[in-house]
């Protein structure tokens, strides 16, 4: 997905968030905003918007003076996530369908971004997400496959968005788990809005179900080009990829040639340019796709052919 023009004024506002965030100084905040400006004009339109963050965020933190102004937000999310963790394991484990009620749940957390909103109410999403429809569904294609998976052994690969997220995350992992697969989870290398780093996978006990790997990059999503060695050898050798959040779709869904893997987009649409992607990638009309908080499971399978 190509960076819109709709995204400057969003990296804009962005920009004075992080630098209130990161600062109480207004000159800090002008600096920051007259920074970001001085990029705009140069920004390349033909790359993914948060490839295009890395800039912004990295002249924020070098005005400001931090580099991780989410951090102290980031604990907290997981934190509030790691208290209500025991009621929905137990919900998922007595549903009819365990791995679609943790996948609906995760999606739900996928609201839980700092870049794309300026709140949210988490317990308002979750409550949603256990009777709204997906506008896209992909469920039976994950099930289907899942079911074609080359034995007890194969290997899953989830690419992990925010911080709290990751906690509802589990829920689904312990599912691929219980399944017997092989689940690898990566996170971002750097500090980058409210994505989760290494630490804090350590920190909500993922490592208890899956091997935890970075991405290599402190760019809101999984841009290929700039990945690591090890991390683009577990995407290559995956069976089985789930890429969470808009961020991932984001820099994925036209690089899906990279992988003979199928990928499994989850994601709580928060943003009309993705609604809009989505719905050329799908035939899907705009108007379903407003990016009001629309949950999709959404796979290449159903792209519109031509």
């Amino acid at each position: 997905m190509k960076t819109s023009v709709d995204c400057l004024s969003c990296f804009m506002d962005q920009t004075l968030r992080v630098a209130r965030i990161s600062s109480t100084d207004e000159t800090v905040h002008l600096a920051a905003a007259r920074a970001v400006a001085a990029l705009l004009p140069q920004m390349e339109m033909s790359l993914t918007p948060p490839e295009n963050a890395v800039a912004v965020y990295a002249a924020i933190a070098r005005v400001a003076g931090c580099a991780d102004p989410y951090l102290a937000i980031k604990k907290a999310s997981n934190d509030q996530a790691l208290a209500i963790l025991p009621d929905l394991l137990r919900e998922v484990q007595q549903s009819e369908v365990p791995l679609l009620a943790a996948i609906r749940l995760a999606i739900a957390a996928n609201i839980i971004d700092y870049g794309a909103m300026r709140s949210f109410d988490v317990e308002a999403a979750l409550a949603r997400a256990r009777t709204i429809p997906f506008v896209i569904d992909a469920s039976r294609q994950l099930f289907e496959r899942v079911c074609r998976l080359p034995g007890k052994k194969a290997k899953v690969l989830y690419l992990a968005d925010n911080c709290g997220e990751i906690v509802y995350d589990s829920l689904v992992i312990r599912c691929f788990v219980e399944l017997g697969l092989e689940v690898t989870v990566a996170v971002k290398e750097g500090p980058i809005i409210n994505d989760a780093l290494f630490a804090d996978a350590m920190a909500c006990g993922l490592d208890q179900y899956a091997r935890i790997i970075t991405n290599g990059t402190a760019c809101p999503g999984t841009p290929l080009a700039s990945c690591s060695a090890e991390f683009l050898h577990a995407f290559r050798e995956a069976d089985l990829v789930l890429s969470k959040g808009q961020g991932n779709f984001e820099t994925l869904s036209e690089a899906l040639s990279e992988t003979d893997a199928d990928i499994f987009f989850l994601l709580t649409v928060k943003c009309p340019v993705v609604g809009a992607h989505l719905a050329r990638l799908t035939g899907k009309g705009v108007k379903e796709l407003p990016g009001q908080g629309e949950m999709v499971l959404y796979c290449r399978e159903l792209s519109v052919v031509g």
